[in-house]
């Protein structure tokens, strides 16, 4: 039995497919045309054959994938409806500094921006500062008065969690079970998940956050800070 990784397989395959299509073909020689076999001449077309096929394998794996890349897929930024806030959060790691920070900001159904914030976290845990982001950026919407808001996070887990979840033994249930209490307030709020690409805004103020350095969820409004 052939072991290794999928690549080696691949080549060894193709070795096996020239050797046996070396043998038929001398034995065809031999056979119809009375010719004495040469083992090195047979060697030699083995090993030419079997090139020869593993570079127009690699030829056609090459198109495929400049063809597969000259279709991208557009992500943009998700337009809320009119009079929904959206709430666009996200957490960092800074590995240089060894850093997690958190950051969102909301905009209205135009795209303007409205508000901003960023922090750091107090445990080095990548889902802790994503689920706080949304603790914090819920709690801002509310103390603001928005009652319509669409938060969206490129973390599908912390999604899901905050949608199913958590027994009370999980190591972040307190701040999870804050979440799901502040949503199931007289408000609407939809949770949804958001590829990294749509969500660059956030991603910038979540370095913000890595480099302030600062526990607190300090944030800044547009018209004081951009006016």
């Amino acid at each position: 039995m052939i072991r290794g990784n999928g690549k080696r397989l691949k080549g060894l395959l193709v070795v096996w497919h020239g050797v046996v299509w070396a043998i038929w073909r001398v034995r065809n020689d031999v056979i119809f045309n009375s010719k004495v076999p040469v083992i090195e001449e047979a060697f030699q077309g083995i090993i030419s054959l079997s090139w020869k096929w593993l570079r127009e394998k690699k030829k056609k794996k090459k198109k495929g994938a400049v063809t597969q890349s000259s279709n991208p897929r557009l992500v943009t930024w998700a337009r809320p409806m009119e009079g929904t806030i959206c709430l666009n959060v996200d957490g960092n790691l800074l590995g240089s500094l060894n850093y997690l920070g958190y950051g969102g900001l909301l905009r209205n159904h135009n795209g303007e921006f409205i508000l901003g914030f960023y922090g750091t976290t107090s445990l080095k845990s990548i889902l802790f500062a994503e689920i706080m982001v949304v603790l914090h950026g819920l709690t801002i919407c509310w103390e603001n008065g928005y009652r319509k808001i669409n938060c969206l996070s490129n973390s599908l887990q912390l999604v899901n969690l905050i949608r199913s979840g958590v027994s009370l033994h999980h190591r972040f249930a307190n701040e999870i079970l804050s979440i799901r209490r502040l949503i199931t307030r007289d408000w609407e709020v939809v949770l949804s998940h958001t590829l990294r690409e749509g969500n660059s805004c956030a991603d910038v103020l979540a370095k913000m956050g890595v480099v302030a350095n600062t526990p607190f969820g300090y944030y800044f409004n547009a018209s004081k800070n951009f006016g």
